[in-house]
């Protein structure tokens, strides 16, 4: 482990996978994240990250990738949703990670194919989070179609945090650094949850 590069940023990964399972923002079903450490260096989760791991990772676990999807350091497996991610790595300057994730609020949204309104102030600067339109899982048109949403939203994703729903599937949210990146994360979740709850008391 000693000869791992980067090795501050793994271990603040190793941080963001367990929170996100002990805090129910993921589930076995999936997720994954990725970091961009330098250019054209991207430190990304393995495959099977909570199906097989419960987001138990160690430093080792995570995999140093370029921009064309070559696995430079680890032996695991690369995610099928890699390419999701390297998109909006590769193509945006302010952009630092990506998560996508199956968050236990934000799921009633995306079982519905429906919007998030921002409803608290935490999120209010950084736009609803919309739909992408249905595409099937881990295919290069997903990739593609969340990369869209992004370029559609350049000016905003070029300075904000920003997120997506995908139909069906969960969510992929956007940060200058990991701890942006995971915030926006939970901020999502809130307002999916105040939402939900909004006409109960």
């Amino acid at each position: 482990m000693s000869n791992l590069s980067y090795i501050e940023e793994r271990r603040e990964m190793v941080k963001v996978a367990h929170y996100m399972w002990d805090r129910r923002l993921t589930n076995s079903a999936g997720g994954n994240f990725a970091v961009k450490v330098a250019d054209n260096r991207i430190l990304i989760t393995p495959s099977l990250m909570s199906e097989r791991h419960f987001c138990e990772l160690k430093e080792e676990d995570f995999l140093l990738i370029d921009y064309d999807m070559n696995i430079l350091e680890g032996t695991g497996k690369l995610s099928r949703e890699g390419h999701m991610h390297m998109l909006i790595l590769k193509n945006f300057d302010y952009i630092g990670c990506t998560i996508h994730a199956h968050p236990q609020y934000c799921m009633v949204y995306a079982s519905q194919s429906k919007s998030i309104p921002n409803i608290t102030e935490a999120t209010m600067k950084r736009g609803p989070v919309d739909c992408i339109p249905y595409t099937k899982a881990y295919t290069p048109e997903l990739s593609e179609a969340v990369y869209k949403y992004w370029e559609d939203r350049r000016e905003l994703a070029s300075r904000q945090p920003i997120g997506c729903i995908l139909p069906l599937h969960g969510v992929v949210v956007s940060g200058p650094d990991i701890h942006m990146a995971y915030s926006m994360l939970e901020r999502i979740e809130t307002d999916a949850m105040c939402n939900i709850f909004k006409n109960s008391i």
